[in-house]
């Protein structure tokens, strides 16, 4: 008998210390609060976290009205976001300026930048593509 009343001291002690132990479901306590100003805080001003304005567009109107147009002919899919595909011609322009990719590489390039979603292209289509990005995106 005294043998279960051992066990049991045993057992017990060891859910005593365990509980000390382990990591509890509860959320820490909440930082205190700073006290109330009758001022607002003035916003945090960084160069990063500044919003950058837009750049203005290096082509008119007109150029993008007939850039729009003539992809729509080499495939309509091309411009049913219109916005896409000059973001896109845009990009395209960049690395154009960048001069590290040229030729069959260029090509290429406009063929995976261009295809997907609403279509696809092939490296002549992708050629046509990209004489009417120099002519009126790349100015």
């Amino acid at each position: 008998m005294s043998r279960n009343i051992w066990a049991v001291a045993v057992i017990a002690a060891g859910m005593v210390a365990l509980s000390g132990c382990g990591g509890s479901d509860a959320e820490p306590p909440a930082a205190p609060k700073a006290p109330a100003t009758s001022a607002p805080a003035a916003p945090a001003t960084s160069a990063a976290a500044a919003p950058k304005p837009a750049a203005e567009p290096s082509y008119s109107e007109q150029d993008r009205a007939t850039y729009l147009a003539e992809l729509a002919k080499i495939d309509p899919g091309l411009v049913v976001n219109e916005e896409r595909a000059i973001r896109r011609a845009e990009e395209t322009c960049a690395d154009i300026a960048a001069g590290e990719i040229t030729g069959s590489k260029l090509v290429d390039r406009v063929v995976e930048r261009l295809s997907g979603g609403n279509a696809t292209i092939n490296a002549s289509q992708a050629d046509r593509a990209l004489e009417l990005m120099k002519t009126h995106i790349c100015k």
